[in-house]
């Protein structure tokens, strides 16, 4: 157990080494777009929570959906930079994916409550 605890433990440092040093990245090369920046981040997240998964240790399901969040807003933010759309809509874009993010959160995943889960009474 202590074995994993470690391994866990160093990924996290890894990755948010590699999450840091490709947002500098990104600020310093001109072509390179936060969107880009964004989905960079998303890949890391997934990433490190799929080595986890291959490991057997356990990880934050919450890594896997910011991951999820910030590709899709980073594609529709580099789509609305490709388009010329305005700068003023990244943000408008990150707030609609949080929320349709929030809001599908509930049918996507399976409840406690759910009729397959739920004990028979007697």
């Amino acid at each position: 157990m202590g074995d994993k605890k470690i391994f866990k433990h160093r990924l996290a440092a890894v990755a948010w080494g590699l999450m840091i040093i490709w947002w500098g990245i990104v600020v310093m090369i001109d072509p390179l777009t936060i969107a880009i920046g964004a989905i960079g981040t998303g890949m890391i997240l997934i990433t490190a929570s799929i080595i986890l998964s291959l490991r057997g240790i356990p990880y934050k399901a919450g890594n896997i959906e910011f991951g999820l969040i910030a590709i899709v807003w980073g594609g529709l933010d580099q789509a609305r930079h490709m388009i010329g759309l305005p700068g003023g809509l990244s943000f408008a874009l990150l707030l609609i994916v949080i929320g349709a993010a929030v809001g599908l959160k509930p049918w996507l995943s399976r409840s406690e409550a759910s009729p397959e889960n739920r004990p028979e009474s007697v």
